[in-house]
């Protein structure tokens, strides 16, 4: 029997421990064969490795055996934020019903089969369902008013629609008397009728009214009711708003293109809620022509909307007092698809404004930019070149100094 059996894979094993477990440096092969010279065991260098590696007890490196590895902790997973929930709207209550004689001041689908619902129209309802006295303003065209009357269609509710006027008078619209079978009797207006039911009234133009007018809207807006001297022979009731009438406001406020109107006190504005309305965008304005008029190309509507921005532009740039919307695009776009030459149509829908205002050397000037955008159609045409849409507006500016 050779030296070399004289020490099993097991003992040689332990010595290789041992070794380790005194000395902070890996065992190396020269160290366990100097031990095994001492037990009188000849192994070289090369079968000490060949054995461990066999083993898997490889002599490189640290030799201590590890600990097992520590399970990595997961990362934890984050906790998501609990967003506040939106606020709930107030339920309103929708079963109601209608008075027979007022079914018929429901708005018809056929008034908004080409509206546009934007944000704002929301915005209208929220103050409306939370029982808000909501003033809509902004500049002629914006929708202001035409979104009141969207809101009643929506909800199914009869719409009146009241303009004001310098010498409004509240009481007026209460009603009147009248002879029945030979009595004179207190006939109760639409107005009166309307308060009493679900509905929405709406008062246009509201700053147009003189403010010693708007102290009869207090008892309305603030008590929700209306009192009639007139009613019962005389005696008077007083009627109580229904909890479904929604009662609104429109203006235009005072400015240096809308120079009519008065600013309405703090006794009135302090019992309402506002919301002023924004122009329509460049989305708003495709999707509106489009329905509109399906007709249209969308390169007509393209050149028809860069017109109409155009010249709102030269109106703000060069401050013209006179503003133009949506009404006008319609009508222009209206008039060129029932057979008017363009020219004709862009001239009696838009440009002649100017005119309307005394401003006729302005109206050749917004003529010259729908000569620039359509060169191919108009009966008169520009050279084109560069920066020319500036060129126009610069003009415009030096008519209006």
């Amino acid at each position: 029997m050779t030296k070399m059996s004289q020490i099993t894979d097991i003992a040689l094993k332990r010595l290789k421990d041992n070794l380790q477990g005194g000395q902070s440096q890996p065992v190396r092969a020269w160290q366990i064969k100097q031990e095994l010279v001492n037990k009188g065991i000849v192994l070289d260098e090369s079968t000490i490795r060949g054995r461990l590696i066999a083993m898997g007890e490889a002599l490189s490196g640290n030799t201590t055996k590890s600990p097992p590895p520590t399970p990595a902790t997961p990362t934890p997973t984050p906790t998501p934020v609990q967003q506040a929930p939106a606020r709930k709207l107030p339920t309103i209550d929708r079963n109601f019903s209608i008075p027979p004689a007022l079914v018929q001041y429901i708005p018809d689908l056929a008034l908004f089969s080409c509206y546009i619902e934007r944000p704002v129209d929301r915005r209208l309802a929220i103050h409306y369902d939370s029982g808000k006295y909501p003033i809509t303003q902004g500049k002629q065209g914006t929708g202001k008013t035409f979104s009141h009357q969207y809101y009643a269609f929506m909800n199914k509710l009869p719409f009146f629609l009241f303009s004001g006027y310098e010498d409004f008078n509240l009481k007026k619209y209460f009603g009147d008397k009248t002879i029945i079978n030979g009595s004179i009797v207190f006939q109760e207006s639409l107005l009166v009728q309307a308060i009493q039911s679900p509905s929405v009234i709406l008062f246009d133009e509201v700053n147009a009214i003189s403010n010693t007018n708007t102290f009869d809207f207090h008892a309305i807006l603030q008590n929700r009711e209306l009192f009639v001297k007139d009613a019962d022979a005389g005696k008077g009731i007083t009627y109580q708003v229904h909890p479904q009438c929604r009662i609104g406001f429109a203006q235009n406020p005072k400015s240096a293109k809308y120079i009519g109107g008065n600013i309405k006190p703090s006794n009135f504005l302090g019992r309402c809620t506002y919301i002023t309305y924004p122009e329509f965008t460049d989305k708003e304005l495709r999707n509106s022509l489009s329905r509109k008029f399906p007709a249209l190309s969308n390169d007509e509507v393209r050149k028809f909307i860069q017109f109409y921005k155009a010249c709102t532009s030269a109106i703000n740039d060069a401050e013209i007092p006179v503003d133009i919307s949506i009404r006008q695009l319609h009508n222009v776009v209206d008039l060129y698809t029932h057979g008017l030459p363009l020219n004709e149509a862009i001239e009696d829908g838009l440009t002649s404004i100017m005119e309307a205002v005394s401003q006729p050397k302005n109206k050749d000037a917004f003529f010259r930019l729908a000569q620039a955008i359509w060169k191919d159609m108009m009966d008169k045409s520009i050279n084109e070149h560069t920066g020319e849409f500036q060129n126009i507006l610069l003009d415009i500016m030096r008519r209006n100094k």
